[in-house]
C-alpha cells in the first residue's frame, strides 16, 4: 500500500511516499512562496523516482493548516482531486501537529501581525486546542512549558533556532492513525483566525 504526503501550509513544501508506512521517498526545502510553482514538478519526481505512477496510490494524506493562505490551498487542493478522480481515501492533519514530532512540543508558525499560531503537543497527542496568541504573550506560554521544546518558527518568539523537524515521517506516523475523511468535498482549510 502506497501512501501520499504533501504538505505546502507552511514556508517549507514537504512531499513523501511510503509503503506499508515505510517511507520511501521525502522531500522537504524551504519554497517560500513558490509551492504553487514546484509542487506538481516535485510531485512527479517523486513518483518517477520511486518508479510509481498515481494510479499506484492508495491513500493521500495532506495538512489543512493553519498556515498560508495561498499554501494551505495548493496542498488540499492536488489532495482532493487526486482522491476524486481516482477514488483513493483522504486523511488530513493540522499543519500545526505535522511539525510536532515526538516529545514535548510548542509549534509556533507566523500569524503575522505580531502573532503566530500555536499548538502544544505531547508525542503528537493536543494538550490543548491550536490558538492564535500575540507574540508579546508568548513568555507566560514558555513559563507555563518549561520542559517543551519551541518549533518551527521558533525565532519569532524566542532566540534559540528550533530543531529540523521531519515532516514525511511525522505524517507516516499520524496518519497510521486517523481515520479517512468522510466528505472529501466538504473538506475545508482550517484558519485558526476565524476562532
Amino acid at each position: 500500500m502506497y501512501s501520499l504526503f504533501l504538505d505546502t501550509s507552511t514556508k517549507y513544501l514537504c512531499i513523501g511516499i511510503a509503503n506499508n508506512y515505510q517511507v520511501i521517498y521525502k522531500y522537504q526545502q524551504e519554497a517560500i512562496k513558490k509551492q504553487s510553482e514546484l509542487t506538481i514538478p516535485f510531485l512527479k519526481k517523486a513518483l518517477d523516482d520511486c518508479h510509481l505512477s498515481l494510479s499506484d496510490i492508495n491513500e493521500v494524506c495532506v495538512t489543512i493548516g493553519p498556515g498560508s493562505f495561498t499554501g494551505i490551498r495548493i496542498g488540499m487542493c492536488i489532495a482532493k482531486v487526486l482522491s476524486t478522480t481516482n477514488n483513493i481515501p483522504l486523511k488530513a492533519i493540522s499543519s500545526l501537529n505535522a511539525y510536532a514530532n515526538l516529545g514535548n512540543k510548542i509549534v509556533v508558525l507566523d500569524a503575522k501581525a505580531s502573532r503566530v499560531y500555536m499548538g502544544i503537543y505531547k508525542d503528537n497527542v493536543a494538550l490543548i486546542d491550536e490558538c492564535v496568541v500575540e507574540i508579546k504573550d508568548f513568555s507566560q506560554v514558555i513559563e507555563n512549558y518549561k520542559n517543551f521544546d519551541v518549533v518551527l518558527d521558533s525565532h519569532l518568539v524566542k532566540s534559540k533556532e528550533s530543531e529540523k523537524i521531519d515532516v514525511i515521517e511525522n505524517m507516516n506516523r499520524i496518519c497510521q492513525n486517523i481515520k479517512c475523511v468522510n466528505d472529501v468535498d466538504a473538506l475545508i482549510p482550517l484558519y485558526l483566525k476565524d476562532r
